[in-house]
């Protein structure tokens, strides 16, 4: 039963094993060929790797494999091939197909965590509260996307942003997605059940003393 447990736990994580290793691998690659790509991506990227089981040993929950394949996708797509390969400069709107995934990626990320945190506490809120919660909680991530290219644009001489033009597109695109599913959630919670909802907001809890 146990050994079970760990293959299953192994596999849940699959998608962020599968991402260190090629963060690793690009690494070591940047590293000893000198026209390849600044090691600083890969080496920046290795411990956002580790968020999820951060995340689950803080707050004690499992995250779903569906959600750390979308984080695997969303670090892959955006600073992985954007900024170490390069896409972002050869075909500008990569960005912006960027921006509008993480949108929906992380509003499902908050739905989860909404699940869990109305489970654990034992709480019940309108279908509009929790569809308020999931706009508000992602047009703040939005915001704080476009402060980090800001800083990071400021630090490393980069140009992450061009103009003001870019920044509040890449805002409203990083929020729409948060908008699309509110209103999904609140159609799952008073009309017609979605599956995909039904299962963010139910995945099973671990017991308290489990880490």
């Amino acid at each position: 039963m146990e050994r079970a447990l760990h293959a299953k736990k192994i596999t849940r994580h699959t998608p962020m094993g599968t991402t260190a290793l090629l963060m690793v691998v690009s690494l070591l690659d940047a590293v000893m060929r000198a026209d390849s790509p600044p090691v600083l991506v890969p080496l920046l990227l290795l411990p956002t790797v580790l968020l999820p089981l951060l995340a689950e040993k803080w707050a004690n929950f499992r995250v779903p494999a569906s959600l750390q394949w979308q984080y695997a996708v969303l670090l892959l797509a955006g600073p992985y091939v954007g900024e170490h390969w390069g896409l972002y400069h050869l075909w500008d709107p990569w960005d912006k197909w960027v921006h509008l995934y993480s949108g929906f990626f992380i509003a499902f990320a908050i739905v989860f965590a909404l699940g869990v945190t109305l489970r654990r506490y034992r709480l019940d809120l309108p279908p509009w509260v929790e569809a308020v919660i999931v706009i508000s909680v992602k047009a703040s991530v939005a915001l704080l996307w476009e402060v980090a290219e800001f800083v990071w644009d400021m630090i490393f001489d980069t140009t992450a942003q061009d103009h003001n033009f870019d920044t509040m597109t890449d805002m409203m695109l990083g929020t729409a997605p948060g908008i699309l599913v509110a209103a999904a959630l609140v159609t799952h919670r008073t009309r017609r059940p979605i599956r995909y909802f039904e299962f963010l907001l139910n995945v099973p809890l671990p017991e308290r003393h489990h880490v």
